[in-house]
C-alpha cells in the first residue's frame, strides 16, 4: 500500500525485430504511445483506438515528488485540456491504455525511474461527460470528493472497451419504439424508493415533498430498457446535466430546485 513501485528507464533498447503483443494485451498494460491522428474521437466524446474505448495520460514527468495533485491527469474525452494541448503540437507526449486499476508507469525524467503510481482523473473530462452530475461549477469539495471516487472500472462497465462489440441490438425494421412502457411511473416510483430516495449523482436525500425533484433516468436512452442496471435515481438537477437533456433546464421543477440550493 504505500510506495509507488520504481524501476531504472532508458537503459535498454528494444530489439527492431521483437514481436509486440496484441493490441489489447499492451492497451491493459503498459499502454502504447501515440500519435493524435490514431485517436478516434467517438460520438459522446470519449476516446478510441484501433476499435478500443482508451484514456489518455502524458507517462513523462520531469520530476516526482510534491504528491498527487501536482501529476499529469489521466483524460477520459477530447477535453479543451488535450484540445489545447493538439494546438501547441505537445500530443506525442501522450499514452493511451484501458487497464482499469487506477496505476499509471511514469517516466520521472530527472532521476532516470520509471514509477508506477495512481493519478487523478481530469476534471474537464468528468464535466464533458457529466459523470454523476458533476459540474465544473460547482464547489470545490463536491468536484474533490467525485474526482477522488471515481473508479475506471465504473467508467469502463458504462463505456465498454470494445467499441467493435458495441452493436445494435436491433435493426432498423426490429427495433420498438423509444418510448415508455405502460407500467413505467410504478416502475420509476419502485426505483426510487428501492435505492432511498438519494440521489445518485450528487448524493443529496430527497423525503416526503421534495421526492418530487427526483426522476429515475435510462443510462443507455432506451425508455423502454428497465433492466435495474439500465436505471439511474437522479435529482432533476443532476439529470439536466446528461448527455441530450438540456431541455429539462426549461422545466418549471428544474427552476424551482435551483432556486432553493443555497447562494455560494
Amino acid at each position: 500500500m504505500g510506495a509507488p513501485l520504481v524501476e531504472r528507464f532508458g537503459t535498454q533498447q528494444a530489439s527492431k525485430d521483437i514481436t509486440l503483443p496484441p493490441v489489447p494485451e499492451r492497451l491493459r498494460g503498459d499502454g502504447i504511445e501515440i500519435d493524435f491522428d490514431d485517436i478516434d474521437v467517438q460520438d459522446d466524446k470519449t476516446l478510441g483506438y484501433k476499435g478500443y474505448r482508451v484514456v489518455v495520460y502524458i507517462r513523462d514527468q520531469p520530476s516526482y515528488g510534491r504528491g498527487r495533485d501536482s501529476l499529469p491527469k489521466f483524460h477520459l474525452t477530447y477535453c479543451s485540456t488535450l484540445q489545447k494541448m493538439k494546438r501547441m503540437n505537445r500530443w506525442e507526449r501522450y499514452v493511451v491504455n484501458h487497464r482499469d486499476d487506477g496505476k499509471f508507469k511514469l517516466n520521472v525524467t530527472d532521476q532516470g525511474i520509471t514509477k508506477t503510481v495512481r493519478l487523478n482523473v481530469c476534471q474537464w473530462c468528468l464535466g464533458q461527460i457529466g459523470w454523476k452530475g458533476f459540474q465544473n461549477e460547482s464547489d470545490r469539495s463536491t468536484r474533490l470528493q467525485l474526482v477522488e471516487n471515481f473508479s475506471l472500472a465504473e467508467f469502463f462497465d458504462r463505456y465498454p472497451r470494445d467499441l467493435m462489440a458495441v452493436r445494435p441490438e436491433h435493426t432498423s425494421d426490429t427495433a420498438p419504439t423509444n418510448d415508455y412502457v405502460k407500467n413505467w411511473s410504478e416502475i420509476s416510483a419502485r426505483t426510487k424508493k428501492t435505492r432511498g430516495y438519494k440521489c445518485e449523482g450528487c448524493n443529496a436525500k430527497f423525503v416526503d415533498a421534495d421526492s418530487r425533484f427526483l426522476d429515475t433516468h435510462h443510462r443507455n436512452g432506451l425508455k423502454y430498457d428497465n433492466a435495474d442496471s439500465n436505471l439511474e435515481v437522479l435529482c432533476i438537477g443532476c439529470h439536466a446535466e446528461e448527455p441530450m437533456h438540456a431541455h429539462m433546464k426549461t422545466d418549471s421543477r428544474y427552476r424551482e430546485y435551483i432556486a432553493r440550493l443555497p447562494v455560494k
